[in-house]
């Protein structure tokens, strides 16, 4: 289009030479009136073109022109001036803000003084405009529970080069490089890094916002799963059975798979083992803290705890489903089976066994032994209504006493927890009870522990000088849903007053299909230690849809 223009000014050019020519050689035409001639009559322009007009007259003579009437995107340079028989170049350009996109036509007037007014059209084309466009490549930046770092590209798929920037408010994630430039159709690859130290448990979202001078702005959202290990993995098999001994701070359990009794240090997380010849069944420590016993079916294992060596394995006439070891160097065994039942009572020193006097007891009772050291408190399973009774083991040979005064006025549910001056017997069902030497105030109620109805208690602890209690409730409304709970609930020990609750560490693992996981922790057994500083759960990894089950120990810190 620019050659043709050229070739038009050329033959006008040439035409008004021949023209003035002509009129030299014919006087004749010098007295005709001006003519205003501008060229060319269209002017077609690109955007950000400028071009050029000519103004002369036929015939040749002397006035003065100047730009009229026009459109304000056209301007011309200059815009007025004096033709004396000469040729004047205008220089067209445009402003084209504004203009819409495709051609775009103004009518201009040139007025002159002599020779009348022409009209020309002004065009300009105005192009599809270059836009600057940034693209990631990714929807979302996700790290999972073990991946640290991730990439992702920044793209230029506009028809602008930038700069680019990526705006960063978080400390645990880097960026690198966090800004550069991008000519048009490049990218760059960014990696992103995270800093786990500060992180807990938990499941971290931002946004990471990337713009650049070109008015780009775009907003990349972060999904980091984090997780903090915060208890104490055990791999000593399955544990069955716990009791914890605050002469030493230690915890004493039972396991299966393989069979063994361990000493537990959970401040040092150490821990001492001893293979046992038959599956455990329950534990018991002595008071000092220096001795234990194990139930098996059948058997019975005296252990040393100071030496971790096994003093005697002794027969017993019954599957041990609970036991307990006296002050007095006698155990206390209490049948899994058979109903209407008796205490196998076995003197340690010589192993001979004897069965309780009295009342006979109900198969399947739990049992503690009471802070005295003479007596045992029981609580029944498979009867209805659920009871406590008390057994006298001064003599060594056990001794049925009585069972509470009550029956069906209050929930006991199978298990009984003795608080550590003896004073208070706590229920399965959250009731608490009354210990005393006299009969008629022995297991009278109490209170009870704030919590839903028909929840019932897994394990429990309370501590008297720190004034607290913590209990775990099962999670399942009924025996056959027994599933111990993920939460610790806390109370005051001198009026119950429940003072809050606090979720146990959960444990990331992976499931079924092979995923990274967080399962959560169920408490199965829960104590104090010495100071009641501390409160110390065994926990196992929930079961369902978990690949790797796994047992731990989480220390809670007491308030």
């Amino acid at each position: 289009m620019g050659r043709s223009r050229t070739f038009f000014a050329i033959k006008f050019l040439c035409g008004i030479f021949l023209f003035l020519s002509c009129s030299n050689e014919n006087d004749s035409e010098i007295g005709k009136d001006l003519q205003l001639i501008v060229s060319p009559n269209n002017l077609e322009l690109l955007q950000g073109e400028s071009g050029t007009i000519f103004i002369s007259s036929q015939p040749e003579g002397r006035f003065e022109w100047r730009i009229g009437s026009k459109p304000n995107w056209i301007s011309f340079s200059p815009s007025s001036g004096i033709l004396d028989g000469t040729i004047d170049e205008i220089l067209v350009t445009t402003e084209v803000s504004g203009l819409t996109v495709g051609w775009n036509t103004g009518t201009v007037e040139i007025i002159s003084s002599s020779a009348g007014k022409k009209f020309m059209d002004v065009s300009v084309f105005i192009e599809t405009p270059q836009i600057s466009q940034m693209a990631i490549s990714k929807n979302i930046l996700e790290f999972d529970y073990q991946e640290d770092s991730t990439e992702f590209y920044i793209k230029n798929i506009g028809g602008l080069d930038f700069n680019w920037t990526i705006n960063n408010q978080n400390d645990y994630l880097t960026v690198s490089p966090d800004s550069g430039f991008l000519a048009i159709g490049d990218s760059i690859l960014v990696t992103s890094i995270v800093d786990r130290t500060e992180l807990e448990t938990n499941i971290y979202e931002y946004s990471l916002n990337i713009g650049n001078n070109q008015q780009n702005a775009l907003e990349l959202p972060v999904n980091i799963k984090s997780y903090k290990e915060e208890k104490w993995i055990l791999d000593n098999g399955q544990i069955v059975d716990a009791e914890y001994d605050r002469n030493y701070d230690k915890i004493i359990a039972v396991s299966e798979f393989p069979n063994q009794i361990l000493n537990i240090n959970p401040v040092s997380q150490g821990t001492q083992s001893l293979d046992l010849n038959l599956p455990p069944t329950s534990v018991s420590i002595s008071q000092d803290g220096n001795f234990a016993v194990v139930g098996h079916d059948g058997y019975i294992s005296y252990i040393n705890l100071s030496s971790m060596e096994l003093i005697q394995i002794y027969s017993v006439t019954t599957d041990v489903f609970d036991i307990v070891l006296g002050p007095n160097n006698w155990a206390y065994a209490f049948p899994r089976v058979d109903q209407h039942e008796r205490i196998r009572c076995i003197d340690l020193s010589t192993g001979n066994e004897t069965q309780n006097t009295g009342n006979s007891i109900y198969a399947g009772t739990r049992a503690k032994l009471h802070p005295s050291g003479n007596y045992i408190y029981g609580a029944d399973n498979g009867l209805s209504p659920s009871d406590f009774e008390k057994y006298d083991i001064s003599g060594g040979t056990a001794h049925y006493l009585y069972d509470s005064p009550y029956h069906g006025d209050f929930e006991f549910s199978g298990n009984i927890w003795i608080s550590e001056s003896g004073d208070k017997l706590f229920s399965r069902a959250r009731n608490v009870f009354n210990a005393s030497e006299n009969q008629t105030s022995d297991m009278t109620y109490s209170g009870k522990l704030f919590g839903e109805q028909g929840k019932r208690i897994t394990t429990m602890d309370s501590h008297a000088e720190a004034n607290v209690i913590y209990t775990i409730v099962d999670e399942g409304l009924w025996d056959w849903d027994y599933k111990p709970g993920s939460v610790v609930k806390k109370y005051t020990e001198d009026f119950y007053n429940f003072q809050g609750e606090i979720e146990l560490p959960k444990f990331l693992g992976t499931d079924t299909n092979g995923n990274f996981s967080l399962f959560a922790s169920h408490g199965y057994f829960g104590f104090f230690n010495s100071t009641g500083s501390e409160f110390y759960v065994i926990v196992k990894a929930d079961e369902e849809n978990n690949s790797a089950v796994r047992w731990g120990i989480s220390t809670i810190s007491v308030d």
